[in-house]
């Protein structure tokens, strides 16, 4: 249990800059964004603070923050029918201090609050808006109400014809498609589904209720999806990987793994609306632009800063910064780190599995991750004015040489998500067996 009042958050700061002072070299100072590990929330891990005799983090895919900041959400999907993991959503409460509590789960783990219609088996995405959280699976997209504590409430299910809500979408049958991404506008208004397999793929438009969280069809425009807007290209949108929203709402950005592609679609204030309007892949794959590099190999996830003035994508072969043009949204090539072909080689040789950046638009975060999940990390990749991107270090386990060592090991070899609620923290979450939560702070002066 927690500490409270003022000791409590003398204590915190101590073991922060603690946390901070012990994972730089003697004599150093830590530069504006570096990381400094502060703990690990798992099951059965030596050094890592032990989650408790329920384990909702086994095999946990996406994670998301409440709006307000005081909640984290987990969902993991199961470990693919073996039983040794089980589906389940949790929540775990954010501190002062930006430490987290395992506050509840739902799901069919032992332990865990029953869901009433919510199947949330192999669940890929999930975001929060208002006072519910959305999962996408690839069998239907669940809603859990959510208290005024961020604690979770109850299910429901809003695409699947066997529990009412959103009973159909064009062109999507349960499991036809699956690792969904889903991303929703700031005001929560609109969420954004992204479905793809099997040679075609779409964006769907779902209009969401403020009072009952409750989600509309609104729309949907694809590649060789029946009852969707076809774009007019083939090939971008036929494989799984992420849909980023700019902040100020005027565009959203579809990654796609296969051809490697950024399809960039515009967005009407008004009605949500989405017109496709370009694309740049590391092939040329449907006319797209082709960037002068290979570092959109195999993408995945993307991130763009507070102003809008870059998008970051992660893949295979590093992290690509893309110029986002802030008055249309058009997007350029602009250089990459890493090891694909043409990139400016640094940093760990691994695959980046996330990206994000700092709310404060300085630093630029990536989950790599090694062959044969080896090793595992953080890396800090510093941001000049212009948005290109420096190799400023890394945190994490399995690669002293190059790597600060956290210290818990089995915690972060499986890479995982990666989440910035604030200036001056970064969580990273793994993915595979036990699941693990690790917090790391960021240096802010």
């Amino acid at each position: 249990m927690l500490a409270t009042g003022r000791t409590s958050r003398w204590a915190a700061g101590i073991a922060a800059a603690l946390a901070l002072v012990l994972a730089f070299p003697t004599g150093a100072l830590a530069a504006p964004g570096d990381l400094g590990f502060v703990r690990t929330i798992s099951y059965n891990v030596p050094g890592a603070v032990h989650i408790g005799p329920v384990n909702p983090l086994d095999w946990a895919s996406a994670a998301t923050t409440r709006p307000n900041g005081d909640t984290v959400y987990v969902v993991a999907g199961g470990d693919g029918g073996s039983g040794t993991a089980v589906p389940a959503i949790s929540s775990f409460r954010r501190a002062a201090d930006d430490t987290l509590t395992l506050s509840g789960c739902m799901g069919e783990l032992t332990g865990c609050r029953p869901t009433s219609v919510a199947d949330l088996y192999a669940a890929s995405a999930v975001v929060a808006a208002g006072s519910h959280v959305y999962v996408a699976t690839p069998s239907e997209v669940a809603a859990f109400r959510t208290t005024a504590s961020g604690g979770l409430d109850t299910d429901f299910c809003v695409w699947d014809p066997g529990c009412g809500g959103v009973a159909a979408l064009p062109g999507l049958a349960s499991w036809s498609t699956s690792d969904h991404a889903l991303t929703t506008s700031a005001d929560g208004r609109d969420l954004y589904l992204y479905a793809s397999g099997s040679g075609r793929g779409a964006v769907y438009h779902l209009r969401r209720d403020g009072g009952t969280g409750r989600l509309a069809f609104h729309g949907c425009i694809g590649e060789a999806m029946p009852g969707c807007t076809p774009i007019g290209r083939t090939g971008v949108l036929t494989s799984s990987g992420d849909a980023v929203l700019s902040a100020d709402g005027r565009s959203l950005y579809v990654v796609a793994r296969n051809p490697g592609s950024v399809t960039h679609f515009r967005r009407d204030l008004a009605t949500g609306s989405l017109a496709e309007v370009g694309c740049i892949s590391e092939t040329g794959t449907g006319g797209c632009n082709v960037p002068a590099t290979h570092g959109l190999y195999r993408v995945t996830r993307g991130a763009i800063t507070p102003a809008g003035d870059s998008l970051y994508v992660a893949g295979a072969g590093g992290v690509t910064h893309l110029r986002r043009n802030t008055v249309n949204g058009d997007l350029a090539y602009h250089g990459c780190i890493g090891y694909a072909t043409g990139c400016r080689g640094d940093g760990p040789r691994g695959t980046y599995v996330d990206v994000v950046v700092s709310p404060d638009g300085a630093g630029v975060y990536g989950s790599a991750q090694g062959p044969s999940f080896a090793w595992g990390a953080a890396t800090h990749l510093r941001r000049s004015p212009n948005g290109d991107l420096t190799y400023a270090g890394c945190a994490g386990e399995g690669l002293p040489a190059l790597c600060r060592e956290i210290g818990p090991t089995g915690v972060m070899n499986h890479a995982g998500p990666l989440l910035a609620p604030g200036s001056r923290v970064l969580y990273s979450l793994g993915v595979h067996w036990r699941g693990a939560l690790t917090q790391f702070a960021r240096q802010v002066s």
